[in-house]
């Protein structure tokens, strides 16, 4: 199926010194529609075309002073021309003049004496690749023209969200700044009310300090996501211990672990298991991994933590000894709020979310799930030698 376009409007310069064959020509080509001018040697021709963009040029070989293949080449050698296609007109069928005539830069042949379907038909042939290259040409324009436009408007947006993004980011430190120094003047008169009150009184104290502590936290960690998700957390990466850390992370939990009577055993293949890491960072994840594995266990039960490592990777495995997660928790357990209405009481609404983000920042894996035996666990693959 040849493609809907108009050659009614094609121009046709017919280059020829013999004026019955221009006759001829023109004479087939009228009456298809065409529209027809006449050169009768080479350089009248290259004049016409230099005036005029043709849409397809007949070209004898045979013409004193300049011939069709000199003429061709002149007009191929500009930039402006190439997209003429040339036709040879010429009586010579040896192997090497057509192969000449190709070489000088023409598109095609036709043999003299001229049959009429042959030539209309190559005319048609070369006009409908002309104009199909063409509007190809104008597409590609077009595609890249919006490209371009999408792209700036892709920048734009992109700046805009980077603008939200680093509004939020500020926000984020004026409120946790701003939410600091009351609670810190809040903490401070509650334990000099503690030293006033009657001890009936002092258990409302103790639920004050709860909050404070709770609200401060929750601005903290905000923060601390806010930065991560947007990559404008300064990561500061070094050599750190992962048995020491723990350690350090599992001494502030006595309290909490006395309350409940909780076990909490950490096993290790080896003295230091030394990662690649941010300090601070590394150490919120265990703070907060290990405040779940505490909150979650039966009381008089046991949080086990092991370390191994293979080759380039340090493995930190983590159980409670609880009920471990439903299986709609496990859908959505690195979602804020992940798991459900616990967050309410429970504080674990924007842990886990925090601890994915930390891990992704060191290209490093966790993997959460239940125990066979009861229970959860949380696995951390790190690697040694981060970059």
């Amino acid at each position: 199926m040849k493609p809907q376009i108009d050659l009614k409007s094609a121009e046709i310069l017919i280059v020829d010194d013999n004026p019955k064959n221009l006759q001829v020509l023109s004479n087939i080509l009228v009456q298809q529609g065409y529209s027809i001018e006449f050169a009768t040697d080479g350089r009248q021709a290259i004049d016409w075309i230099e005036n005029k963009p043709f849409d397809l040029v007949l070209l004898d070989v045979m013409m004193p002073e300049i011939d069709g293949f000199e003429v061709c080449q002149k007009l191929k050698a500009k930039k402006e021309f190439n997209g003429i296609p040339i036709i040879f007109l010429t009586a010579k069928t040896d192997k090497e003049s057509i192969i000449k005539g190709f070489e000088s830069g023409g598109q095609d042949y036709i043999t003299k004496p001229f049959d009429s379907h042959e030539l209309l038909a190559r005319v048609e042939t070369h006009l409908i690749l002309k104009f199909s290259l063409e509007k190809l040409e104008d597409l590609n324009k077009w595609l890249e023209e919006q490209v371009a436009l999408k792209t700036e408007e892709l920048r734009i947006a992109y700046d805009e969200l980077t603008l939200l993004d680093e509004a939020k980011i500020e926000f984020l430190k004026i409120l946790s700044h701003e939410l600091r120094t009351p609670l810190n003047g809040i903490k401070g008169f509650t334990q000099i009310l503690k030293q006033k009150l009657s001890p009936d009184l002092l258990h409302y104290i103790d639920i004050i300090n709860i909050s404070t502590d709770r609200l401060e936290r929750f601005s903290r960690v905000a923060l601390l996501i806010s930065s991560l998700r947007t990559k404008s957390y300064p990561l500061n990466l070094k050599k750190i211990g992962i048995h020491s850390i723990l350690n350090e992370t599992c001494n502030d939990f006595t309290e909490q672990l006395n309350e409940n009577n909780i076990e909490i055993e950490c096993e290790s293949t080896f003295n230091d298991d030394i990662i690649t890491g941010d300090f601070e960072l590394i150490k919120e994840t265990f703070n907060q991994l290990i405040e779940n594995a505490i909150l979650y266990s039966n009381k008089n039960g046991k949080v086990t933590i092991s370390i191994s490592d293979n080759d380039n990777l340090v493995t930190v495995l983590i159980k409670d000894s609880g009920n471990g997660f439903s299986k709609e928790a496990l859908e959505n357990i690195f979602q804020p709020f992940g798991l459900g209405q616990d967050h309410i009481d429970k504080k674990v609404g924007l842990g886990l979310h925090l601890v994915k983000l930390i891990m992704d920042a060191h290209k490093a894996t966790i993997n959460i799930g239940n125990n066979k035996d009861g229970g959860s666990y949380v696995g951390l693959i790190f690697n040694k030698n981060l970059k």
